[in-house]
């Protein structure tokens, strides 16, 4: 039995926690799990069709409506909603249909923020991401 002291402590975050990236916000990162909030406007462009082949794509509504398209497939979530892309399955970041949606995009395991972060980094320089930027953190455009 563990001691008080070597126990795993629950995280919190707070909205002010959140690291903003891009057009989200990382809220947690751990081993386990990366968790990130978007907010999206509608009239913006999907995603590219991509999957991970050691990591599964989790996503949230948390208000609004939001369409994806997985594995072929259209599909429309509202409010309360949760949809999953598991490892494999061909998956686009979602658009909002309607008027403001925001989510939560949940990765198990975690380590999706270096990606994330290094994305981020890369498009604020005006660089263009690579086939091999991508294969590096597991996400396969096709």
């Amino acid at each position: 039995m563990r001691d008080q002291e070597s126990r795993p402590r629950a995280i919190r975050s707070e909205p002010k926690d959140a690291e903003r990236q891009g057009i989200g916000a990382i809220r947690i990162t751990l081993d386990d799990i990366y968790v990130a909030e978007y907010a999206l406007e509608p009239g913006s462009e999907p995603g590219t069709p991509h999957y991970h082949a050691r990591h599964s794509d989790t996503f949230y509504v948390l208000e609004g409506e939001l369409e994806f398209v997985i594995d072929g497939k259209t599909v429309r979530a509202t409010t309360g909603t949760i949809l999953a892309a598991p490892r494999g399955a061909i998956h686009a970041f979602p658009v909002a249909i309607g008027g403001r949606a925001k989510f939560l995009n949940l990765h198990t395991p975690g380590g999706f923020e270096r990606y994330i972060r290094e994305l981020t980094a890369m498009r604020s320089r005006g660089e263009t991401p690579t086939d091999e930027f991508f294969r590096t953190h597991d996400q396969y455009n096709v």
